[in-house]
Formats: C-alpha cells, sequence, structure tokens
C-alpha cells in the first residue's frame, strides 16, 4: 500500500485525537497522481486502515481500488481536486468550536498572526444540504480562491499542497473558535484590523510559508 495511504490514516487519527471530529463524521482525501484516495463511508477516521481506502478516477469518478463504498462527500472532493492541481489534500471536519462560531451568524475574523499566516485565504460559504452535487460545486466554485472555507451548519474544509498543511489549518480554525468564545465570555473581542494583516503577510511570504509546510 502506497506511503499517501498510510500517512492519511495516521492523519485521520490525528484529526479524531483533536476532537475535530464525531463517531464517523468528516471526511479527508490525498491525491495520487490521476486518483483521490479518500475515506470510506461509514467510518471512523481512527478505525480506518490504508487497505480500508477508497481509490477514485479524478477524471470520472469511478471507484478503481479499494473495494470500500466512499465518503458521501466524495463529488465534494473531486470537484476541489479539479479546480485545484496545486492541491494536495483535502480536510472536511466538524469541529464543535469551529462549526458553533461559523453557524452563529457572526464574521468569523482573526484575532492572531496564525489566523493570517496559516488558513490561507478564508471564506464563507452559507448552508447548502451537504452530499448534494450543488453543494460540491458551491464548494469547487469557492475553493477557485480560498483555502480554508467555513461552512455554515456543516464545519470546515481546508485545502493544502499536502496533507499537514491542510491538518494544520484545521486545528489553527478550532483553535481560534476557541479563543473567540473565551474572549467574548470575559469582554469584547479585538480583531487584527485589515492594515495588521497585510503587515503580517508582508513579513512571511506565502513562499516562505509553503517551505516550512514541506519540511519535516
Amino acid at each position: 500500500m502506497k506511503q499517501q495511504c498510510k500517512e492519511l490514516v495516521q492523519y485521520g487519527i490525528k484529526i479524531a485525537q483533536a476532537h475535530l471530529v464525531a463517531g464517523a463524521g468528516g471526511n479527508i482525501s490525498v491525491r495520487d497522481g490521476s486518483i483521490i484516495w479518500m475515506k470510506p463511508s461509514g467510518f471512523a477516521l481512527d478505525e480506518m486502515t490504508p487497505g480500508d481506502l477508497c481509490g477514485l478516477d479524478l477524471a470520472t469518478g469511478h471507484l478503481v481500488r479499494g473495494v470500500n463504498k466512499p465518503t458521501s462527500e466524495y463529488n465534494m472532493h473531486l470537484a476541489i481536486y479539479r479546480v485545484r492541481p496545486d492541491v494536495g489534500a483535502i480536510f472536511h471536519t466538524h469541529s464543535p468550536w469551529a462549526s458553533g462560531v461559523i453557524s452563529a451568524g457572526i464574521q468569523f475574523k482573526p484575532m492572531f498572526a496564525e489566523f493570517i499566516n496559516d488558513l490561507g485565504r478564508t471564506g464563507t460559504l452559507p448552508y447548502i444540504t451537504p452530499t448534494t452535487r450543488k453543494l460540491a460545486a458551491a464548494m469547487a466554485n469557492k475553493a477557485r480562491h480560498c483555502d480554508t472555507i467555513f461552512m455554515v451548519n456543516h464545519g470546515v474544509l481546508a485545502v493544502g499542497v499536502n496533507m499537514k498543511q491542510a491538518y494544520y489549518r484545521c486545528v489553527v480554525v478550532e483553535d481560534a473558535a476557541k479563543s473567540l468564545v473565551a474572549a467574548t465570555v470575559v469582554g469584547k473581542p479585538r480583531f487584527l484590523t485589515p492594515a495588521q494583516g497585510r503587515e503580517l503577510m508582508a513579513q512571511e511570504g506565502p513562499q516562505h510559508r509553503l517551505k516550512m509546510m514541506q519540511s519535516g
């Protein structure tokens, strides 16, 4: 079994241990040339083995590797890969803190540097029925210009050049949500201004962050 499949399984365990999913929720995938390996339907992220993964042909969406039924959100994953050739991995979580903040009717804005430096381009998508082709099309369109997508009443989706970057984006979003809730409980959150955000981006350009993600 390919190393990518073993690594995807390991990240599934990390996501479950970080409490970013519950039960069989969430779905993850990785690009392997023209094949997209992804979570099988009905499996919890911390109970998969490499042999359980489903390999789908990117062009046709047909199952070409494995015997299990792929995640019900397979169309969403494939649609994003098709419009983002730079994306190597997609992680979709049902993170409880982030999902709550995203679905509370407020704008999820940066309070700390990590939000800007690690999440890439962010965007929010209104609720669309899960697993539908309508959701897949809307997410693909959003992903053309966004790297971390806040899905109202649904969760978080992060793309990455590799699995490490996609995972970091998921955990940073959850951490940011906890900080926002804490700030709201004890006082009034103070968000970074657009000028402060631009200054952060100027200090640490995208190429440097990409190198950091590819190392280690």
